[in-house]
């Protein structure tokens, strides 16, 4: 395996422990099955070639066959031995080649469009990419440069250079996308339309405000309601003294129902028998630490105003237009392109 190429393989680094050594016979077996392949045509799009060397690389078939022998040996030799188990292999490739034939089409639009990725966005993407390893693997910027060196990267400037290399169709991809999709618009009619005959989906039950302050030591707790019982602001004291991630909006978690999903039932329970304006006479115990609640504004059950559920609607059904949009101008795509199929 390439270390250098996989490290830059966008969706991040995948660790794979194998415990069951595969028999050197079957590991040669693909071998041979890939390499035999190596210099044959899958397919001609636009009179562009795609190798099936491209296309193993694409679908990664090596590397499935591998972990699949390397868990399971007698599935895997089955899998390279048998004419029912290179027909899975063969039907998957056809499915992956199509998807590949598609990335080439769409490639081959951006450019000739003359599609860039300017510096400041190469710029931006590669930060992105270096800060989500640096937090997947825990590292600073010191030891990602120095595990990067040890991969046989001279310095991060080839490393970045790399990156782009291999990724750059993905992201002309993505630039394609947007100027095809940029133009969808969604009319406030449209909006209203939904809306008026989709009531049932905006049904909600009754809901009460709920804000919180979250303490890790009981006493710290105690000592806080008191204070806010002789006076203090209950946000406030959510600001300066939470340890919750709600704490910067003054520990408000938004409305919530009996019956709400993803709350503490202990949390959750305490909170529906307060009033609008009440706080627990006392903090509250769960599983996150000690809790002080309080409500501030109740609805009842009913269906939501439109005002309110308008600009999730609106996202809704522009992002359905672009999918739609787009892959109407991927299919138009096709049925324009020359495509010749060699499996």
């Amino acid at each position: 395996m390439n270390f250098k190429r996989n490290i830059l393989v966008i969706t991040g680094i995948i660790m794979l422990i194998l415990a069951v050594p595969a028999a050197a016979q079957d590991i040669q077996e693909v071998n041979e099955t890939v390499t035999e392949a190596d210099q044959e045509i899958a397919a001609y799009v636009n009179s562009e070639e795609i190798s099936m060397q491209e296309l193993e690389q694409f679908a990664g078939v090596r590397n499935i066959l591998m972990q699949i022998l390397q868990t399971n040996q007698e599935f895997g030799s089955v899998m390279l031995q048998t004419e029912a188990g290179q027909q899975v292999v063969d039907e998957f490739q056809k499915l992956k080649l199509e998807q590949l034939i598609t990335n080439k089409l769409m490639v081959q639009e951006a450019k000739s469009r003359k599609l860039k990725v300017s510096d400041e966005e190469m710029n931006k993407i590669f930060d992105q990419q270096i800060q989500a390893l640096k937090q997947q693997n825990q590292l600073s910027e010191e030891q990602l440069e120095a595990a990067i060196q040890k991969q046989g990267f001279e310095s991060m400037k080839e490393y970045k250079e790399l990156f782009f290399e291999n990724n750059m169709n993905g992201f002309l991809i993505n630039k394609l996308r947007e100027e095809v999709v940029n133009k969808v618009k969604v009319s406030e009619e449209e909006v209203k339309d939904y809306y008026q005959n989709n009531k049932k989906q905006f049904e909600s039950e009754a809901e009460k405000k709920v804000s919180h302050i979250l303490f890790d030591d009981q006493a710290k707790a105690e000592k806080v309601l008191a204070e806010i019982k002789a006076g203090a602001d209950f946000a406030e004291m959510a600001k300066k003294h939470s340890t919750g991630p709600t704490a910067d909006k003054g520990g408000n978690l938004g409305y919530v129902s009996a019956n709400e999903r993803g709350l503490d039932q202990t949390f959750r329970d305490a909170a529906m028998k307060l009033e609008v304006g009440e706080i627990t006479n006392e903090p509250v115990k769960t599983q996150f630490g000690f809790h002080l609640i309080k409500v501030t504004d109740y609805r009842e059950a009913g269906v939501r105003d439109f005002e309110e559920v308008k600009a999730q609607i609106e996202s809704n059904l522009k992002n359905k237009k672009k999918s739609q949009a787009f892959q109407d101008f991927v299919e138009n795509l096709r049925e324009k392109a020359e495509i010749d199929i060699k499996l």
